[in-house]
């Protein structure tokens, strides 16, 4: 087979040690000497890798697939780029193949000594302008694991905890002051093979990198921002502090380190908020395109037709499942969705399955799911109008249901603890009428309302047991509350019953709690903290007073509250006069209700 051989040395800052450029075939090749010979002699097929002895697909999207492989006792990374759609055939034209850029930042790392995976070679059919499918092999790391894992692993053992908090300060110092600026520098695109002694931090996903030119100060503090966005859920305010101080030791150690560098003075706690008010717009940017992809086709969701008349969305696969998932944990097709669905109301049966509620507003049946890959339940939900103007007016627009999705996605995606919905579906009539729905969500199981939860298993404690766990309890109740606050969040509905605590003896560890029902939650313009005396209002007047529920509980309730809003406890005796006036108003409009409903309906 014809080949064309041509080798380079190391540019000035540019490269680290000398490639080969090779041909073979109809596919054009930079490779490393040592990496040369695998090329040569055929000992990967790149048109076949899934027929590669021990080939393992670890990601795959429309834009690439990412292999690992074992080649001669040694594991290698293969990135296989296509580049689809308009944008990126643009891209490719005046840039050049993403595997081609990748090689030249890896390269580049390589030369100044930051951290990433060592790229061995790059291959690209057709020219560079013009390439079609290319392809970057880079070594696998031995023992390295992704940054967020590594982290939850070791935060409670102080030693590993420091040792991995300074080398990942001077990783990122020396990268920005050698012109090195990840433009998606999230704790999954960092490796952490880790140890008492240090840790060794490589940087990976290099094709969104920029490189050779002085990484400014807003640039800096969007960059930081990025990995704060992930550490402010995940780690303490010193741990975050430590890091920012040690960072700018770091920068001030690299200033001479390269014709990038910049020397500027930086005073932590300016950067601290500057960071965090950039990690704020960055999360509200990256909710925003959660949110969006709740309603379109992509490897989490998708839209189908199950049967003649309905249409939704349904879950393929959970980014990231809470703990308690059941059917949540599972991953789904839509095929599989479509034989799922292809009789709607039929979930909702009493006769096939469990009648949880019955009512004029909605039918609700636990499920239990037949699936190969394993035992899953799920609630079903169909919300039915109450009276004829009820299913006049909820003809138009997105149903109760509809909403109900977009509005748990949307709290999941803000972390915020809900039942993770599986689909949503809707009859409707020339695409505009609409004349049923349904909505299917995780069954989390082991969980018991709060009113039961108070009642037969705190109740079965000794009383100094009993008044611990009350006190965890409230402290995670209201941290709650202030989540949802923070977020831009307030449930008009906040009950007893609609909050699910998940908590096992002896009652140590923080509760876990999950809130379902979405009907009740709306969007806010902001923090409001009368949002949240109404949310403690409506959860006190759910709980009838007793000993597992007594005044002191809510006005414990209502000083945590306070204490998170910054306003301490001068101001708690009026606010407990005006939520005991609240409360006592609230009472009485639930028994004017109940008794409306008696009259329309026969019961409440």
């Amino acid at each position: 087979m014809p080949q064309s051989v041509t080798v380079r040395t190391a540019g000035a800052a540019a490269t680290a040690v000398g490639f080969i450029e090779l041909s073979e075939g109809a596919r054009h090749w930079r490779v490393t000497p040592e990496f040369a010979p695998l090329v040569r002699n055929g000992a990967v097929d790149w048109d076949r890798l899934d027929m590669m002895p021990g080939a393992t697909l670890v990601k795959q999207n429309t834009q690439r697939d990412v292999w690992r492989i074992p080649v001669d006792g040694r594991d290698y990374f293969i990135k296989v780029y296509h580049p689809r759609g308009v944008a990126n055939k643009i891209k490719l034209w005046l840039r050049g193949p993403t595997a081609v850029e990748e090689w030249d930042v890896g390269r580049y790392a390589g030369a100044f000594g930051v951290g990433s995976v060592v790229p061995v070679a790059c291959g690209w059919t057709g020219s560079l302008r013009s390439a079609g499918q290319s392809i970057l092999v880079t070594e696998a790391v031995p023992g390295a694991r992704p940054l967020s894992d590594y982290w939850i692993e070791i935060q409670h053992d102080r030693m590993l905890a420091d040792a991995l908090l300074d080398g990942l300060s001077r990783l990122i110092a020396r990268a920005h002051q050698c012109g090195f600026q990840h433009g998606d520098m999230h704790p999954g695109n960092i490796l952490v093979r880790g140890g008492r002694s240090g840790a060794a931090i490589h940087f990976v996903d290099l094709h969104k990198v920029k490189t050779g030119a002085s990484v400014s100060l807003a640039n800096v503090v969007r960059n930081l921002a990025q990995l704060n966005q992930w550490f402010r859920r995940n780690a303490s305010r010193s741990w975050r502090l430590r890091f920012l101080v040690r960072y700018l030791a770091y920068r001030d150690q690299f200033a001479q380190s390269s014709a990038y560098a910049r020397n500027w003075r930086i005073d932590p706690r300016r950067l601290s908020a500057d960071l965090a008010r950039q990690a704020e717009r960055h999360a509200q940017a990256l909710w925003a395109k959660r949110d969006r992809r709740t309603l379109r086709d992509s490897r989490y969701f998708a839209r189908i037709k199950p049967a003649p008349g309905w249409s939704g969305h349904v879950l393929l696969q959970s980014k990231h499942p809470c703990p308690s998932a059941n059917a949540a944990r599972l991953t789904y097709t839509r095929s599989q969705w479509r034989g799922l669905l292809r009789d709607p109301l039929s979930w909702v049966d009493p006769v096939r399955h469990t009648l949880l509620k019955d009512s004029h507003t909605a039918t609700i049946c636990k499920v239990d799911l037949p699936l190969e890959q394993g035992k899953a339940q799920v609630i079903a939900k169909r919300t039915l109008a109450r009276n004829t103007w009820k299913k006049f007016v909820q003809m138009f627009g997105p149903s109760r249901n509809k909403r109900a999705w977009r509005m748990a996605n949307m709290l999941l995606n803000r972390d915020l603890p809900v039942a993770q919905p599986m689909a949503v579906i809707e009859r409707r009539f020339a695409r505009i009428i609409r004349l049923d729905s349904l909505l299917i969500t995780d069954y989390i199981a082991g969980s018991v309302d709060l009113e039961a939860f108070l009642n037969t298993r705190l109740a079965t404690l000794p009383p100094h047991a009993q008044r611990q766990a009350r006190d965890r309890l409230i402290y995670a109740i209201s941290s709650l509350l202030r989540m949802f606050d923070e977020r831009g969040f307030a449930h008009r509905d906040l009950k007893a019953g609609n909050l699910l605590v998940n908590w096992t003896p002896p009652f140590i560890d923080p509760p876990r709690l999950t809130l379902i029902d979405m009907e009740g939650i709306r969007r806010t313009s902001g923090s409001n903290p009368r949002n949240l005396l109404r949310a403690a209002v409506r959860l006190s007047v759910s709980l009838p007073l007793g000993p597992m529920c007594t005044r002191t509980d809510r006005l414990r309730l209502l000083l945590r509250l306070l204490s998170g809003m910054g306003q301490g406890a001068p101001r708690w005796k009026p606010l407990w006069r005006e939520l005991v006036t609240l409360g006592e108003a609230k009472l009485g409009k639930q028994a004017r209700r109940r008794q409306w409903k008696l009259r329309h309906y026969g019961r409440p």
